[in-house]
């Protein structure tokens, strides 16, 4: 690990804070009341801490002033090695250790960890430069309210630490010198520490001397407790009024209102709460808090198995399902890495902070929480595999694309009474068998154990497979040819562009008009759909026609469906170079082999088809070339490493909590890097195309297609060119111009038509046929406006039924020889599985599809229309020697026509199709 004490002790305490920063952010849109918010929800969350300090503080008080007068005497009439042996033997009497003075200090140690963490987070924490709050200007920088000179006067940490002298003299009313002396000195420490640091870091240390003082006071009460329930009451009341009556921002989902305002109630019963606790503790777990070993067992199983599960059990899982996904990333290599690190932070979280907080607390306190910890790991783990839920996919950035919505009101039901059933278990366990509990747990300890290292070899085993078998080509290598195209003969190229969005295409042309006579003479596919919304099975369709539409497909029993997906990446090749005069040259194949990055060993068997990876290999000519623009390899290295704990978290929750984990496509992150990662390899190969292609085909005739995904995954992007840099600072002008997914789409149009110009100032356009193509939509609700009167209730498949409006509406763009004019849109009804047949018109009389001997033909969608596959099934590793499909009757859906009109989407299958 790069950094054990970072992240064991640090990283939990630094999520805490961050988690808090975003809760309060979205609440009040201001980064000062967030910074002020987390202050406070550190203080609470310290204040259990704070009162065992008390405690002990006051006990080393007593006992200093009680054996004061005797080891007064003792310095007085003893010297040297005589006293030290009077003041050791004095001590033993009175059980007593000078090391025990260290217990008054434990109030200021509480304060190292979580300044530690408050400190890495906003010292350098993006989101607060620039951002100003009261009379601070920039909350990123120190204050700098005025200057003296050169010398320039920072307010805010002279406040603060004349609030943190404030609050120590009420504090220390009474005490001796040397504890006023050592409050003091440190008010200074960080008055020196603080001066020059960002005014934001500043302000949190600011408000937690100011709830201190406030705590302070509180001291002094006779009823502190009592005051304090009922301003929590007032502000509980005050804030329940807000969120229902006046507060808005969140008024497009009830449902967050409505928790809200159950989580600020809630605190109106902690009185009640309290005392059903400390009866429970201390009366129905009275044989495990009076037994010190048992509890301690069953703390310590219950909390390793919590750190086992979460920190390895479920990220390797994750890793294993893909591990060339998470390969090779920011030079980490093996993905294991990502699984210990995660792995690491757990210990901290689940081991090294419960065990602290154990000891520092009686036995009651011991007893609820080795019963949380318990409960925890009972309902984390049947959460994690017996409600898995369906929340779509999920890409690199460990992002679901569709988010997540509640699931149906009967299973989140029957999970929640799981879960109190499960609950009332384990107290019954702990009453009358806490032996049999502690078995359960170690026995679970080393099931977790065993199965995380047997997934840490998987992944160890499959990153070998990756490297020995596909490998990653070299960044380093310089620009060469890849595509060579013939001015003479005929050349077909078909351009699939993953998840490219047909609703932006007019939008784009319209904010980029350069682009019409870049693709003088194309047609654009309007009414066009795509088999499924994700590449496993909507890609086939398109390479390979109407025989491998997922409903085909499934009819076939002869080959599995990875053997089916292979055949129909190879079937246009093949066709071109056994039934034409051809030469052949695919790229990036998606999915091949189903391996996410292609395996394009596939084309090995045939001598005229060369196959190549090349989505990676300009990385480094990329960078070199721009500098400037947007290049950080870390930056994916550090949603992972920080977001598989949260992927964990949100596999063990319950399921009404799931929505609110990943809410707003983020895991409460500060930072939305999800939307702004870099892609140099995917936008670097549309970026270099003219560079990679050349007229010198050793062939007459040439069939090329490659893929590129630089559109799959949204990024904010520099208009109006659409290009990578650090800090975006101009949109597009369409209706479109907040959305980051038509930035990369806009993007792609843009780099491809520079191409497209470049072939036609080499006088390789009018021979050349170019169909551009996506494997289906989605990732956005750009749609709505085409899909305005969609409204079919029969479409509300389990919550999906915004998937109609993107994910089965692809991109199909098509220009043949000799064609020219101005884009032109044709309604006409079309699918990606025309692609074939576009290709092959005028060229192959009578295709055949060389695996199956059956002719091409598109009497299917004539026949049929377009029979859909509706499930989120995207994960090949789950389909491995699978011949079927795992669908229900009810998930497919039949359109034809119109896709626009509602009334052309029917549930099921048609006869004719059977």
């Amino acid at each position: 690990m790069e950094n054990f004490f970072s992240t064991v002790i640090i990283y939990p305490l630094t999520q805490i804070i961050e988690v808090s920063y975003v809760f309060f952010y979205r609440f009040f849109k201001n980064p000062g009341i967030s910074v002020i918010g987390v202050s406070l929800v550190v203080t609470l969350l310290c204040l259990p801490l704070y009162i065992v300090a008390e405690r002990w503080q006051q006990i080393q008080r007593n006992t200093e002033a009680k054996l004061k007068p005797r080891t007064d005497k003792i310095k007085q009439a003893f010297k040297g090695d005589e006293q030290y042996m009077m003041l050791n033997t004095y001590y033993k009497q009175n059980h007593y250790h000078p090391l025990m003075a260290l217990r008054s200090s434990f109030g200021l140690l509480i304060q190292i960890p979580f300044f530690i963490a408050a400190y890495s987070f906003l010292s350098n924490m993006e989101a607060l430069k620039g951002q100003s709050f009261l009379f601070i200007k920039d909350m990123g920088a120190p204050d700098r309210l005025f200057a003296i000179g050169s010398f320039y006067v920072n307010i805010l940490p002279i406040a603060m630490t004349a609030i943190n002298i404030i609050a120590g003299a009420i504090y220390t009313k009474g005490f001796a010198v040397k504890e006023k002396v050592q409050i003091y000195g440190m008010a200074l420490v960080f008055l020196v520490l603080l001066y020059n640091s960002p005014s934001g870091l500043v302000l949190y240390w600011t408000m937690n001397n100011i709830f201190s003082l406030i705590k302070n006071i509180f001291y002094k009460l006779k009823n502190p407790l009592k005051v304090l329930y009922g301003i929590l009451c007032a502000v509980v009341i005050v804030m329940d009024i807000y969120l229902i009556f006046f507060f808005n921002k969140l008024s497009r989902i009830v449902y967050l209102r409505i928790a809200a305002v159950i989580c600020f109630t809630s605190l109106l019963f902690i009185p009640f709460i309290v005392k059903a606790f400390n009866h429970l503790a201390g009366k129905i777990l009275k044989p495990v808090e009076d037994d010190k070993k048992l509890r301690f067992g069953i703390f310590i199983f219950a909390s390793t198995g919590c750190c086992l599960l979460t920190g390895l059990v479920l990220p390797s899982l994750l890793v294993s399902s893909s591990v060339q996904e998470f390969a090779d990333i920011a030079g980490y290599g093996c993905p294991n890495f990502f699984v210990w690190n995660t792995f690491f932070q757990c210990v901290g979280l689940f081991i090294f902070w419960p065990v602290c907080i154990y000891f520092l607390f009686h036995k009651k306190i011991q007893t609820l929480l080795t019963l949380f910890l318990s409960c925890f790991l009972v309902c984390a783990l049947l959460n994690a595999f017996a409600f898995v839920g369906n929340y779509g996919t999920m890409n690199q950035w460990l992002v679901f694309i569709s988010g997540v919505r509640f699931d149906k009101a009967g299973v989140l039901l029957l999970n929640i009474v799981t879960i109190f059933i499960l609950v009332a278990a384990v107290i019954l366990l702990m009453k009358f068998f806490p032996k049999f509990l502690s078995s359960i747990l170690l026995v679970a300890c080393l099931a977790f154990f065993t199965f995380g290292i047997v997934n840490v070899n998987t992944i160890n085993k499959k990153y070998t497979d990756y490297k020995n078998n596909i490998g990653l080509q070299n960044t380093h290598s310089t620009l060469k040819p890849e595509f060579h195209l013939s001015k003479t003969g005929k050349n077909v190229i078909v351009i699939m562009i993953d998840r490219a969005m047909s609703a932006f295409v007019e939008s784009v042309f319209e904010e980029s008009p350069e682009l019409y006579n870049n693709y003088d003479g194309f047609t654009f596919y309007k009414n066009c759909a795509s088999y499924h919304g994700h590449t496993i099975f909507g890609a086939p369709s398109l390479f390979g026609g109407y025989e491998y539409t997922p409903w085909e497909r499934e009819k076939r029993n002869d080959k599995t469906l990875k053997e089916q997906h292979n055949e129909s990446l190879l079937l246009m090749p093949r066709v071109f170079t056994e039934q034409a005069d051809f030469s052949a040259t695919i790229a990036d194949s998606s999915w091949a082999d189903w391996s996410w990055i292609p395996n394009m060993h596939i084309a090995d068997d045939y001598p005229k088809i060369e196959g190549k990876n090349l989505n990676t290999k300009y990385n480094f000519e990329f960078e070199k070339r721009h500098p400037d623009l947007k290049s950080n390899p870390n930056l994916l290295a550090k949603v992972l490493k920080r977001d598989l704990f949260w992927v964990s978290l949100f596999r063990q929750a319950p399921m009404v909590l799931r929505p609110f984990i990943f809410y707003d496509a983020t895991w409460w992150n500060s930072e939305n890097v999800e939307k702004n990662s870099p892609f140099p390899g995917q936008y670097a190969e549309l970026y270099f195309l003219p560079e990679i292609t050349d007229f010198n085909s050793k062939s007459e005739n040439n069939f090329i297609y490659f893929v590129n995904e630089l559109t799959h995954d949204a990024c904010k992007l520099e208009a109006p060119d659409y290009v990578p840099v650090k800090n975006v600072t101009s949109s597009g002008k369409g209706k479109f111009a907040d959305d980051a997914y038509y930035d990369v789409n806009a993007a792609a149009f843009l780099r491809i038509g520079k191409w497209l110009k470049y072939l036609q100032t080499e006088n390789c356009y009018n021979n050349t046929r170019i169909i551009i193509v996506s494997d289906h939509g989605g990732g956005s609700a750009v749609d709505k406006a085409e899909f305005e009167d969609f409204d079919n209730p029969v479409l509300d498949v389990p919550g999906r039924k915004d998937h109609f409006k993107d994910h089965y509406h692809p991109v199909l763009l098509v220009k043949d020889f000799n064609s020219h004019g101005k884009l032109k849109t044709d309604m006409n009804f079309m699918t990606n599985a025309d692609v074939l047949f576009l290709a092959f018109k005028d060229i192959i009389k009578n295709p055949v599809n060389p695996f199956t001997g059956n002719p091409v033909t598109d009497k299917i969608k004539h026949r049929d229309g377009a029979v859909i596959l509706t499930p989120f099934i995207w994960n090949a590793d789950q389909l491995i020697d699978m011949y079927s499909i795992p669908a229900k009757e009810n998930e497919w859906y039949t359109v034809k026509d119109n896709i626009f009109e509602s009334k052309n989407w029917v549930q099921g299958i048609p006869e004719s199709a059977k």
